[in-house]
């Protein structure tokens, strides 16, 4: 269960719950099955009118909004072969530190293979497709494809790198975790996306069709990283952890920013800037977490909104409230 507030630059309030129903039952010593279920709400504080990026000569009103959504968390089956672990069906992947990708509801076969105890494989082929089970919106999925290599050097200590597609996008990464000196350690993750043809969301008649990109007009490649210092741990009752982190990353690096672990922070025009964490633990299955964002979004020279201006700067001054319960 998670309970976030968050308070935008624009003094914009929003309010998020989420609750996931998770279970897994091993039938046997190979084969495992699991089911689960997210339920999500948010509600957001009325906004100020402002322009209508697909009609400028037209005014929106401000309002207040709320959405509701239930999605199918995981429904897989999984069996193992010795060193090997094939999962079928809804299920959840993080590749690397989860800049590219960190989500459940993934339609995909995947498979794990324990090379040696230092060394694994993760393979994953299928569709990207979140599976709403009720919702307003219409959704599109994707060929997804990924393949990671991680190595393990010691105790919380490892690097890898990763291969995947997400249609139309290439990405190729390289990520790591290691400690430096008592309770501090760093975490990083850089990726980078080579494919340059980029269709908009803007169909024939100049609507929106809900795939593509919002903005357009550069070709180049786009890329992004993430470094994080932490201090302490939270993993039982009154541990506490601080973490500095570092983004950098392309506007339309995602076409769909909602893949990436991070995509409370990250849209589609991109971020730079540091960002402070807070996280204690008030019991050994709840946490209660303070973050604050000082940055701004980062264009890509050349590129053009939906209504034809271009892509401009704009700051990122974000505080959220988190508290979290797992049991």
């Amino acid at each position: 269960k998670k309970t976030v507030f968050m308070y935008d630059q624009k003094k914009h309030g929003t309010v998020k719950a989420e609750v996931r129903l998770n279970a897994k039952t091993k039938v046997d010593d190979t084969y495992d099955v699991a089911f689960g279920l997210k339920f999500k709400s948010t509600s957001a504080e009325p906004t100020a009118p402002e322009v209508d990026p697909a009609d400028p000569k037209h005014m929106k009103d401000g309002h207040a909004s709320e959405k509701n959504k239930v999605k199918l968390d995981e429904a897989s089956i999984g069996r193992s072969f010795g060193p090997v672990y094939v999962k079928l069906g809804v299920q959840s992947a993080t590749i690397g530190e989860g800049l590219w990708l960190g989500k459940s509801s993934l339609n995909i076969g995947s498979l794990r293979y324990t090379m040696t105890p230092n060394d694994n494989v993760f393979l994953g082929y299928g569709r990207d497709n979140q599976d709403y089970l009720a919702e307003n919106e219409k959704t599109q999925s994707r060929l997804l494809k990924f393949f990671q290599y991680e190595h393990t050097f010691g105790k919380d200590a490892f690097a890898g790198f990763y291969l995947g597609a997400q249609q139309p996008e290439r990405y190729v990464g390289v990520y790591g975790e290691t400690p430096l000196f008592g309770k501090l350690s760093i975490m990083g993750e850089y990726v980078h996306n080579n494919n340059t043809t980029k269709p908009s969301t803007a169909d024939g008649n100049n609507r929106r069709n809900g795939y593509g990109y919002e903005a357009m007009g550069s070709h180049s490649d786009t890329a992004g990283y993430l470094l994080s210092l932490r201090y302490g741990q939270a993993k039982k009752k009154g541990d506490f952890l601080t973490s500095l982190n570092y983004f950098n990353v392309d506007q339309i690096l995602f076409m769909d920013d909602g893949y990436t672990a991070y995509d409370d922070y990250i849209t589609q025009d991109g971020l730079k800037g540091f960002g402070l964490a807070l996280d204690y633990m008030t019991s050994d299955h709840t946490k209660l977490s303070l973050e604050r964002y000082w940055a701004h979004t980062k264009p890509v020279a050349g590129n053009f909104r939906f209504d034809g201006t271009p892509s401009t700067e704009s700051p990122y001054y974000t505080t959220y409230v988190k508290f979290t319960s797992k049991f």
